[in-house]
This record gives C-alpha cells, structure tokens and sequence, in this order.
C-alpha cells in the first residue's frame, strides 16, 4: 500500500508541475512577444526618420502600442495563474500539495487561464477592427498605417491562440 500512495502522491506532484511548467511557458511566451513589437516599433520609429510625425506612422505605432499593451495583460494573466496553483500547493509531496492535486487545482487553473486568454483574444480581434474603423474616420489617409499595426495585432491574437492550445489545454509529458 505504501507504493501506492507514494505513486498517488508522485502523480499529483506532475499534475502541479505540468500546470505550473504550462504557465510558466504562457508567461515567457507573451513576454517575448511583448519583446518583439517594441523591436518591431523601435525599427519602425527609425525607418520612420523624419517623418515620425506622419499620420500614417501615428497609427500604426498606436496599433503596435496596443498590440504591446494586450501582449502584458497576456503574461499578466498568465502570471496570476501562477501564482494561484502556487499559493494553493504547498511542498511537493506535503499534505497540501495532495488536497490541491485532489480539488484538482492546477487542472481547474489551467483551463481559468485558458479561458481568460480566450477571452482576451477577441478582445485584441475586435481592437483590431476598432482601431482601423477609428482611423479611417479621423483621417482617411492613416488607414494604411492603422492597418499595418492591425496585422500586430492580429499576430499576437495568433500567438494567444497557438499558446492557448498547445502550451495550456493540450497536456504535456514533463
């Protein structure tokens, strides 16, 4: 019987260190990507030169700021979920960590966060739309740049996605 428990007891370690290693990955993820637009944005305000001030240049440099903000919110979240299964197990192998595993937090978390970043990904789709449709009504001819900073957008909507399914909901072997 003790090598029953002491495998009860080993997988629920995994089941804690899957959910933390998921939102670990989701966090460093969304960070880097956050990394990469203020790269994007840092090449694009010197290409830029003189012609910081265009119009076109504003718009698509405020897509990109919102891409980037979004990005943040992402790891934030992810970031809270982990600190939740965190603070809701304790020692691996203690007697907190075994009531967590039997709630089933980390699993419970894990999919919150999943859900969260669903929801945050139609925020950045619709974001995307509103802020090209803004653009063009305060001037016509920043809709180009606006759209540009749209497909930022959409590219982080993308990574949410593909983090989404593949780091958080699909289960991994450690």
């Amino acid at each position: 019987m003790q090598v029953d428990e002491d495998e009860d007891a080993a997988l629920e370690d995994v089941a804690i260190a899957r959910a933390l290693r998921a939102h670990t990955r989701t966090l460093l993820l969304m960070c880097a990507t956050c990394l990469v637009l203020a790269l994007v944005g840092a090449g694009a305000l010197s290409m830029a030169g003189v012609h910081r001030t265009d119009l076109r240049v504003l718009a698509g440099l405020t897509m990109l700021g919102v891409a980037q903000l979004l990005a943040i919110v992402a790891a934030v979240v992810a970031a809270l979920g982990w600190l939740t299964i965190a603070r809701g197990v304790g020692d691996p192998g203690s007697r907190t960590s075994h009531d967590a595993a039997r709630r089933q937090l980390p699993q419970q978390q894990t999919i919150r966060t999943a859900r969260r970043l669903a929801v945050l990904l139609r925020v950045v789709v619709a974001l995307a739309v509103v802020g090209v449709t803004g653009w063009a009504i305060v001037d016509i001819s920043a809709v180009l740049g606006a759209v540009v900073g749209a497909v930022l957008l959409v590219q982080v909507a993308v990574v949410l996605a593909v983090v989404r399914v593949n780091v958080l909901l699909r289960p991994r072997l450690p």
